[in-house]
């Protein structure tokens, strides 16, 4: 009748809304990533316009309940991801705004998984399935586990505010602190259900077995970098081996493609072994953080390091950075700071591998004399004053370098005994 025509209608018009809103979303991020903050802030609110307000269920406990809160809770989703994106083009409390937006979407997206999750057990401890619901329960399990996770990942974000942008408001410390005791919680949560569901897999021979990866150590990282501006180093030295432990398995086998892994322990078990070991390590590699994430892991470890003073930790941060710049190498080996920061890597160790050190800061000069030569060659074509700006940049980085290599100005020399500890 009628009510099915403009039922149909209707269900047209917002499922062209959900993709106009997408599209909108991809030109954001396709002008942010060149630049235009300003163009890319318009269509992410164009798009958040389009979405509309969160539907709330009805209560019903047929499968339409259940396909209607999932759409509600991908709605969220979608509306969260525009807002956090939001809150990376921002600064301040500006930021700030957005990003709290995006966490309420989340916790209510999480909310309705979470209802109809119970939803559907209790349905199938009563009735039989009809084979209508339009996700499974261990897909909406799986959901759920995703959904947890980016939430962990936004407050990890308002954390790094508090760190950065607003680390002079009054509250600042506090705020930190629960957010990312919020974001610690979530990631508890989402690696046991993680390891949950795995298990369940591996004893699931008929099953796809598809593995569900833990979080990324975004919450344990901040944590760590939260502790050591209270001048708290042990406690940042735990949270950061644990956020390395997340990462060591890849890590390690990248860096050996580098020359820079540890030597394989002996395999008992033969080829078969072998083979599983080594998908399981590719696995592990495919899932690490990205680049910049794990500079900065490097950077807590080599700061762990210097505050640590017995001999076993502090080559057991020193080996672990060691590891993730082997990864980093592996994945981009023209990147000056990550040479620099083996050579410090390096010196970190107990006693201090000074001709390594030596080999990568070296190599970090030449670059950095490369990129000098090539800004001096272009500074008549400078009308803005940028290539200026990047290049006394440069120079401050060339003589940071040389400081550590023991090269003095006035003598032009080096002495391998007077490079700098880092």
């Amino acid at each position: 009748g009628n009510d099915n025509i403009a039922e149909i209608c209707t269900n047209a018009i917002e499922g062209d809304k959900k993709t106009l809103a997408t599209v909108l979303g991809k030109i954001g991020e396709l002008k942010a990533s060149n630049g235009d903050v300003e163009g890319a802030r318009r269509e992410f609110l164009d798009a958040i316009e389009l979405l509309g307000p969160n539907q709330q269920n009805n209560g019903s406990s047929s499968s339409s309940f259940l396909d209607g809160g999932v759409a509600d809770a991908q709605n969220c989703e979608s509306r969260a991801g525009l807002h956090l994106y939001l809150g990376q083009l921002s600064c301040g409390e500006e930021a700030l705004g957005s990003l709290r937006v995006g966490v309420t979407e989340l916790e209510q997206a999480m909310n309705i998984l979470e209802k109809l999750i119970e939803t559907k057990e209790t349905a199938n401890t009563m009735i039989v399935e009809d084979g209508k619901d339009a996700m499974s329960l261990a897909d909406l399990k799986r959901y759920l586990i995703e959904t947890r996770k980016q939430l962990c990942s936004a407050y990890c974000s308002i954390a790094e505010l508090y760190l950065t942008d607003l680390c002079d408001e009054p509250d600042a410390e506090s705020c930190c602190e629960k957010a990312l005791q919020s974001a610690l919680k979530l990631d508890e949560i989402a690696t046991e259900s993680s390891e949950e569901i795995n298990n369940n897999n591996a004893m699931d021979v008929d099953g796809e077995n598809q593995k569900i990866f833990p979080p990324q150590p975004d919450a344990l990282q901040t944590m760590a970098n939260l502790r050591l501006s209270q001048s708290r180093g042990q406690e940042a030295l735990v949270y950061i081996m644990k956020a390395y432990s997340r990462m060591k398995v890849g890590c390690e086998a990248m860096s050996s493609l580098v020359g820079l892994g540890k030597d394989e322990e002996t395999r008992a078990g033969g080829k078969a072994e072998a083979q599983a070991n080594e998908l399981v390590e590719v696995d592990a590699a495919s899932s690490l953080p990205g680049y910049e994430f794990r500079c900065q892991t490097v950077k807590i470890l080599l700061e762990c390091a210097s505050l640590m003073e017995d001999f076993e930790t502090k080559n057991q941060c020193a080996e672990s950075g060691i590891q993730v710049l082997g990864s980093l190498m592996a994945e981009n080996d023209e990147v000056i700071e990550v040479w620099y920061l083996l050579g410090c890597a390096f010196m970190a160790c107990l006693p201090p591998n000074k001709d390594s050190a030596k080999y990568y800061w070296e190599n970090a000069m030449s670059m950095l004399s490369k990129v000098k030569g090539e800004l001096e060659s272009t500074l008549d074509d400078d009308e803005d004053g940028y290539k200026e700006n990047e290049l006394e940049a440069v120079e401050s980085q060339i003589i940071e370098v040389r400081k550590k290599l023991g090269i003095h100005d006035d003598d032009g020399g080096d002495d391998d005994d007077g490079m700098d500890d880092c």
